[in-house]
């Protein structure tokens, strides 16, 4: 990574007749997101009039309001450019984004590429060379992108909260990676107002933004489904929040797309089934790439299957609940759910997109509970369609482990505390399937349009459809949710624990060493992630019980438990230790692949991390991003020491997995003082060091606000 100059103003002039293309990837024409869904009709005057559109004024694109029938609103990031600089470049997430290979690197910018690059991503400058789409268009010059905010709904705390929709994140452009078929969508977040902001400034501050630049790419390292970092920028914007003021920034994330639970919730609750099907249609389509319900198949199952047609099928003789919603609360709240269903039942693409969702947020969630992060605001609007981690705020990745650990001191009531996610999940997947009851519950005849109006008219016919719907979820949350989590959570668990990979899970492994394994945890306030770093150096090799392994046990417990903890309770520690090491260390002996202590140890090492971005290394980081940037900005002649740091932790986030993941070129000392070992990597950046130590007393438990 390239140390973190602040160096060339996008204010600086540039006396060129052309734009000089930035050091990004070109913009996909048209949109799809845009082409495809309904546009807030404000913003959309004059867009597809050319050079004869008379636009639409910025401060009245960007006046807060309802918006009403529509996905998006085209909006204009806020010219934050004067004097902004770029703070840090993801070189390595720059590649997989499909950058110029010639202009990974920030040495292979010219001052021009990176003032445009600064221009572009702080709302400067929308003019972007890309490729030519045909002869028509050849000669025409750079095209001007069309940014856009997202509207959407969604419940917060768990009451349903109307209209949010991005308030401060306005979408730049879509691209394609050539080399992959991947597609993305660049989102600047900070850039100013938009028709959702309320009563906010649309502003971030360089707090929240470090925060997310890097927590993104560490949630990713850990092989966990998230939103991606790009860039990260300095703007002179000051900005006020409850602490005061603080420096403005500006943070360019990506994701393949950024469609919510809550882009269709607000679509549910306006009873906007014209506008719902149309997101919908673009989810499967676009998004997911389902292909279309084929007629002959829906015609045969309907031959085969409905012996008594829907719109005359008698109304079941059941107590269930009659709607998504009640039959998902029940399950969550543990409550039997009867097994009587319809002779067959059939998934359409809407039913198979909710599969999909539920599958995908049930590895996300497995994945969250095995790292130990905490996201902090489980709301249905930060939920994504995708099963991607985004909208990070006042997250936080455990110290001590403790399944109640809230890492956000807004949420009094502890919604959303670490043990409480697996079940949210559940309840939000229950909100975004109460919205598709109807598209789910119509089967096999869904696009029967006429048929289904029809339906939905009649109160006593629209009840059959989520009657349907309700057994169909019910099915696909069992299965595609409860289930895949489970052995998606056991599979990660046992390669932490180095019991092997999913082929080697026995049903046991949880409940006799997983389990109460996290309970001693609990008990001695044991640190979640060295927990498994000290495991690793755990050996068998020689011993065939653990009692053979007395003092190797005692070293154990006092490498993990905090000084006073086992000075008060370390021998106590000891005993009830063996009640889980036994049954741990039985399974290491009697299988030849994890009885090797050095190739378990390589193998535990490999998945649990020795750098982990807990709260207090991400203060350290803004508060020397902070000074660094105060210092550039009142032009400071003193010298900047730890101006790199930026750098070098997300460097660390990329590569948490410490000695195991060196490169050949990484040089290893130890400081000054002889407390830590040092190592550079192959960009001569500091890594490791004093931040995969033990936390300092001052950064345990830290939390943070929604604000954050």
């Amino acid at each position: 990574m390239a140390s973190c100059t602040f160096s060339s103003s996008a204010s600086t002039p540039v006396s060129l007749k052309t734009i000089v293309p930035p050091p990004l990837p070109h913009p996909r024409h048209p949109t799809r997101f845009t082409s495809s869904l309904p546009c807030d009709e404000l913003s959309a005057l004059g867009q597809e009039d050319g050079d004869e559109a008379v636009p639409v004024p910025d401060n009245l694109l960007s006046s807060p309001r309802m918006v009403r029938n529509a996905v998006y609103s085209f909006v204009n990031p806020e010219d934050q450019s004067k004097n902004a600089f770029l703070l840090s470049w993801n070189k390595e997430f720059a590649k997989e984004l499909g950058v110029d290979s010639n202009k990974i690197e920030r040495s292979q910018w010219s001052e021009q590429e990176l003032d445009q690059l600064v221009k572009v991503l702080t709302g400067g400058g929308r003019k972007i060379p890309a490729p030519q789409q045909n002869e028509q268009e050849a000669g025409k010059g750079p095209r001007e992108t069309q940014p856009w905010a997202h509207c959407y709904g969604g419940h917060q705390f768990g009451y349903y909260a109307g209209q949010l929709g991005d308030g401060r994140a306005i979408s730049l452009f879509e691209t394609v990676n050539p080399a992959t078929g991947q597609a993305w969508e660049l989102q600047l977040k900070g850039a100013g107002k938009t028709p959702y902001s309320r009563f906010a400034d649309g502003y971030a501050v360089l707090r929240s933004s470090v925060r997310e630049y890097l927590c993104a790419e560490a949630v990713a390292a850990l092989d966990v489904a998230s939103s991606r970092s790009l860039a990260i920028l300095s703007t002179e914007t000051m900005v006020v929040r409850e602490e005061g003021g603080e420096p403005g920034s500006i943070v360019c994330r990506v994701a393949p797309s950024w469609v919510r639970f809550g882009s269709f919730e607000i679509f549910f609750y306006r009873k906007d089934r014209i506008n719902l099907r149309r997101l919908a249609e673009y989810v499967c389509d676009e998004v997911y790439k389902l292909p279309r319900d084929d007629p002959h198949d829906t015609a045969a199952f309907t031959e085969l299957f409905r012996k008594v047609d829907l719109e005359v099928a008698p109304k079941p003789e059941t107590d269930e609940p009659k709607h998504v919603s009640a039959a998902v609360d029940g399950e969550a709240q543990g409550a039997p759910v009867t097994e009587k269903q319809p002779k067959a039942l059939y998934r359409n693409r809407f039913a198979k997109m909710f599969e999909q969702v539920a599958y995908r947020t049930a590895i996300m969630v497995s994945g969250w509970q095995a790292i130990g992060f905490c996201h902090g605001v489980m709301n249905t609007d930060n939920m994504s369609i995708l099963g991607l981690t985004i909208d990070y705020g006042p997250y936080a990745f455990l110290d001590k482990y403790d399944p109640l650990f809230i890492c956000n001191h807004s949420d009094s009531e502890g919604r959303y505390s670490f043990q409480q996610q697996p079940g949210i999940c559940l309840w939000n997947l229950g909100r975004l399937a109460l919205t598709l009851e109807n598209l789910i519950g119509a089967q096999e005849r869904v696009d029967d349009l006429d048929w289904v109006r029809q339906q939905e008219a009649d109160a006593e016919k629209e009840e059959q459809l989520k009657e349907g719907a309700r057994d169909l979820v019910v099915e696909i949350l069992n299965k595609s949710f409860r289930d895949v989590f489970l052995k998606d959570y056991r599979r990660r668990m046992n390669e932490k624990f180095g019991l092997g990979g999913a082929d080697q899970v026995k049903d046991e492994d949880l409940t006799e060493i997983v389990v109460p394994a996290l309970a001693w945890m609990d008990d001695y306030e044991v640190d979640y992630h060295q927990f498994y770093r000290a495991l690793a150096d755990y050996k068998v090799q020689g011993a065939d019980t653990v009692n053979e392994n007395g003092a190797q046990i005692e070293v154990l417990v006092k490498r993990l438990l905090p000084t006073p903890i086992h000075m008060a309770r370390g021998s106590v520690a000891v005993e009830e230790i063996k009640g889980w090491l036994e049954p741990y260390h039985t399974r290491l002996v009697r299988t030849d692949a994890l009885k090797d202590d050095q190739a378990r140890r390589v193998r535990m090492n490999k998945v649990n991390p020795a750098f982990v971005l807990r709260n207090w290394v991400a203060q350290r980081v803004i508060e020397r991003a902070t000074e660094s940037v105060m210092k550039t900005r009142e032009e400071s002649t003193e010298e900047d020491l730890d101006k790199d740091l930026l750098d070098r932790i997300l460097w660390m986030c990329q590569h948490p997995f410490g000695e195991e993941g060196r490169s050949q070129s990484e040089e290893t000392t130890t400081s000054a003082d002889g407390t830590c070992e040092i190592t550079r990597n192959d960009a001569g950046l500091e890594i490791y060091g004093e931040y995969v130590g033990p936390v300092p007393e001052w950064g345990q438990g830290i939390q943070c606000s929604c604000s954050s």
